[in-house]
């Protein structure tokens, strides 16, 4: 997934019935979605990381500085 371009997920649900119980009348309930994005597709990105601690004395050169992209996954709820 590049960033700035929309993507579609698309699902199929099938409803499946329990026991012998009258057929109920689907109301059409709330589709969730969980996923999880393993890097960060908004295009955000860190140009510059500087590091300055006082009390244990770290400066910019004494720490090796990376950054670890990580998009948000979570619990996403639509109405149909």
């Amino acid at each position: 997934l590049a960033g700035g371009k929309k993507v579609q997920i698309s699902a199929d649900v099938d409803l499946l019935t329990i026991g012998v119980q009258a057929p109920k009348r689907w109301d059409r309930p709330p589709v969730s979605v969980n996923f999880e994005v393993p890097f960060a597709p908004s295009g955000f990105k860190v140009r510059y990381l500087k590091v300055f601690e006082s009390k244990l004395n770290y400066s910019d050169h004494d720490v090796i500085k990376w950054v670890r992209y990580m998009g948000r996954s979570g619990l996403y709820e639509t109405r149909c």
